[in-house]
C-alpha cells in the first residue's frame, strides 16, 4: 500500500479510504482522559486560563539515517523524510497551544514556520551544542499560540560543560518564560536527556542543571510559590526509576545505586555505584543540595528561624530538619550522595491505561516498547511540608494554581504492535505524541481563605 502522506491527494479511492479508516481507528484509540478536578478550598481566584501542550520526540532524519539498524524490516517509504507531513497532520489534528519537539532537525524550522506561522503560531529553536566528532543536527523545538502567550525570556540551554566532566554531551534544553494573556505567568521547559542506559550518573548531571535554570527562571530567591510550571520531554528514564524519582518526590540519594539503575532501563553487571560528589560545584555552578545559590538576607532569616525552634521544643526543631528544606540547607547536614530540588512535580500521565492494568509506553523501536517521555507540572501544595518557611501558604503566597484537566489515551503495546512497527503508514516517528490540557488559575482574591 502506498504510503499515506496526505489522504486528500490519493486519486486511488481504495487506497484513500484504507488511510481515512487507519486515521480515524487512531484517533479514536486516543480519546481525551479526565481527571478528577483539583479542589482549591483556601483560596479564590479572578481568573483562570485553560491551555493543552504537546511533548513529542519526532525522530531526527539524521540520527534514523545513522541508525537504520534499528528499523530494519520497516518500508523505506516509512523512513523517508516526507514522514514528517504525517506529524505535521497528526500536531494539526491535536490543536495545542503550546507543542514542546526534541530531536527536531534544523532545516525542518522553515516548514513547521511555515505551516504553523498563518495559524498564530510563533516558535523558538535551541540546536544541541556542536563538539568535535559529536556533530548533531537537531535539537529542542518549541511553539506557542501568539494569542494566549507571549514569550518575555528564553533561557535555553546547551548541557554541554566540559569534555572531561561529567556534562560532556550535545544534549540542551529550553526554558521558556511566558506571560499568559490573563497577565499571569508561565515558564514551559523541553529537553531530551541523553540516551545511554550505562550513563545515569550524566543524565542526572544533566537533569540537575536543567531543574537549576528553572528554578533560576521562576523563583530566584525561592519564595513561597513562584511560577507554574510545565517540563515536557524525552528523559530517557523509566517510571519508579531513581532519575523519575527525583523529578517526583523532589530529592534522590543517588549513592545508592549504579549509573545504569539511575534511569531504569536496562542493567549492566560490574558497574560501580554512583560516589557521592556527583560534579564539581565549579563547573556547574551551584551544589548539590539546593540546586539554588542563596541570598545573604535570606540566610540570616533563615537561622533565625532555626535558632527559635532549637530553644523551644527539640522534636519541634527536629521535624523542621527532616523537611530537608532547600532553604536552609547550610543550617544542617545532608547525607553525602544526594539531591533534591524544590518544585513540587507531578506526572500528567499514570503510565497505566484505564483498565489498571496495562501498561501505557510512549516509544516502540525493535519490539521493545517502554515510557520514556514525560508531561511534568508543578501542583501546588499548601501544606507546611511544601513549603520552604514551614509555614502555612494561605494567605502568605499569591502564586497561580495549574491544574490538570484531562490527557489524551497513549496506545498500550499490544496496540502498537497490531499496529505495526514504527514509524508506519500512521505514525511518522517512533514516538507517541503526549498531549494535556491545564487550567490555570491566577489573582488570588485577597483574605478569601475559608470561603466556601
Amino acid at each position: 500500500m502506498n504510503r499515506c502522506k496526505d489522504i486528500e491527494s490519493h486519486q486511488n479511492p481504495i487506497t484513500k479510504y484504507v488511510c481515512e479508516e487507519r486515521w480515524k481507528q487512531h484517533a479514536l484509540s486516543r480519546v481525551w482522559r479526565h481527571v478528577v478536578p483539583a479542589t482549591i478550598p483556601w483560596k479564590h481566584y479572578n481568573k483562570k486560563i485553560e491551555f493543552s501542550v504537546v511533548s513529542y520526540n519526532i525522530l531526527s532524519q539524521l540520527l534514523l539515517e545513522n541508525n537504520k539498524y534499528l528499523y530494519r524490516g520497516i518500508s523505506n517509504s516509512y523512513l523517508k523524510s516526507d514522514r514528517f507531513q504525517l506529524i505535521i497532520k497528526e500536531l494539526e489534528s491535536y490543536d495545542a497551544d503550546i507543542v514542546c519537539i526534541q530531536e527536531f532537525d534544523h532545516q525542518n524550522r522553515e516548514i513547521f514556520a511555515s505551516h504553523f506561522g498563518p495559524k498564530g503560531f510563533d516558535n523558538i529553536y535551541q540546536r544541541k551544542p556542536h563538539i568535535p566528532y559529536q556533530e548533531k543536527d537537531d535539537g529542542c523545538f518549541m511553539m506557542y499560540r501568539k494569542e494566549k502567550f507571549k514569550l518575555i525570556k528564553d533561557a535555553s540551554l546547551g548541557l554541554f560543560k566540559s569534555s572531561e566532566g561529567l556534562l560532556d554531551k550535545p544534549n540542551c534544553a529550553q526554558i521558556a518564560l511566558f506571560e499568559c494573556s490573563d497577565g499571569s505567568q508561565l515558564c514551559v521547559a523541553n529537553t531530551h536527556l541523553l540516551y545511554n542506559p550505562r550513563r545515569g550518573d550524566i543524565k542526572l548531571a544533566q537533569l540537575s542543571l536543567i531543574l537549576h535554570h528553572i528554578q533560576q527562571t521562576v523563583n530566584p530567591l525561592q519564595q513561597c510559590g513562584g511560577v507554574p510550571v510545565v517540563f515536557c520531554g524525552d528523559f530517557n528514564t523509566c517510571p519508579s526509576a531513581p532519575l523519575y524519582n527525583l523529578m517526583k518526590y523532589g530529592k534522590l540519594q543517588y549513592s545508592e545505586f549504579t549509573p545504569d539503575k539511575i534511569s531504569g532501563q536496562k542493567g549492566f553487571k560490574k558497574l560501580h555505584k554512583v560516589a557521592p560528589g556527583l560534579w564539581n560545584d565549579k563547573e556547574m555552578g551551584f551544589h548539590e543540595h539546593g540546586l539554588v545559590k542563596r541570598d545573604e538576607n535570606e540566610l540570616a532569616q533563615c537561622r533565625e528561624t532555626y535558632r527559635s525552634l532549637s530553644q523551644g521544643s527539640s522534636l519541634l526543631a527536629q521535624s523542621f530538619r527532616d523537611l530537608e528544606c532547600s532553604k536552609c540547607s547550610d543550617l544542617y547536614p545532608y547525607k553525602q550522595g544526594s539531591i533534591s530540588h524544590n518544585i513540587n512535580f507531578r506526572s500528567a500521565y499514570d503510565h497505566i491505561d484505564s483498565d489498571g492494568k496495562t501498561k501505557e509506553v510512549t516509544t516502540y523501536i525493535q519490539n521493545d516498547a517502554r515510557t520514556v517521555d514525560y508531561i511534568w507540572y508543578s501542583n501546588h501544595d499548601n501544606t507546611p511540608q511544601n513549603c520552604a518557611h514551614g509555614h502555612s501558604c494561605d494567605p502568605h503566597c499569591s502564586s497561580s494554581v495549574l491544574t490538570l484537566k484531562s490527557k489524551r489515551r497513549l496506545l498500550t503495546k499490544p496496540e502498537l504492535f497490531n499496529m505495526g512497527r514504527l514509524p508506519n503508514a500512521i505514525l511518522g516517528s517512533d514516538h507517541q505524541a503526549l498531549h494535556a490540557s491545564f487550567t490555570m488559575h491566577s489573582e488570588p482574591v485577597p483574605n478569601s481563605s475559608g470561603r466556601n
